[in-house]
């Protein structure tokens, strides 16, 4: 990957755990359509926000106005703000979309555009070794209530040959 459309939920995991800078050397470019900075910045306080307000001041996220191709999704009434912007901007620009809300995924399937979750952003640093073990990372994400399905941990877990 050269760059990524990034929604909210994966960024916040990332910036949480401090691997941003990891994210960026698996997905290359991390690009954040406003209205998903704005939803995990606009409480400095949020969990993460800090993390990304930096990242961003160091250039390590292109944080890009909302695109106008949210028309051409159609009408979208269970997707929150993050989610239509994200998945607009990904169609927009061509190019993959980091995105575990699983509606989401599946609008962005309709629209042939193509879907990584934070689990194989994980999988790909594992397999370039940039990362040792993925089953710490994993945890601290979930002890925080962020949600990833059983199956998909235990999955993840037996294909990094951490199960």
């Amino acid at each position: 990957m050269t760059r990524i459309v990034t929604d909210s939920g994966p960024l916040i995991a990332f910036a949480r755990s401090q691997q941003l800078e990891l994210l960026q050397r698996v997905a290359g470019s991390i690009v954040v359509p406003a209205a998903v900075y704005s939803e995990c910045t606009h409480q400095v306080t949020k969990p993460g926000g800090a993390a990304l307000i930096e990242a961003r001041t160091a250039g390590l996220l292109d944080v890009r106005e909302d695109s106008t191709a949210s028309s051409r999704l159609g009408t979208l009434p269970a997707l929150g703000a993050g989610e239509i912007a994200a998945l607009a901007m990904a169609l927009d620009l061509g190019c993959p979309l980091l995105m575990d809300e699983r509606l989401g995924r599946k609008v962005a399937a309709l629209h042939k555009i193509p879907v990584v979750g934070s689990a194989g952003i994980l999988l790909a640093a594992k397999d370039r070794r940039l990362i040792t073990e993925i089953a710490p990372v994993l945890a601290a994400w979930r002890s925080w209530g962020y949600f990833l399905s059983p199956q998909l941990v235990e999955a993840v877990l037996l294909r990094a040959g951490e199960h």
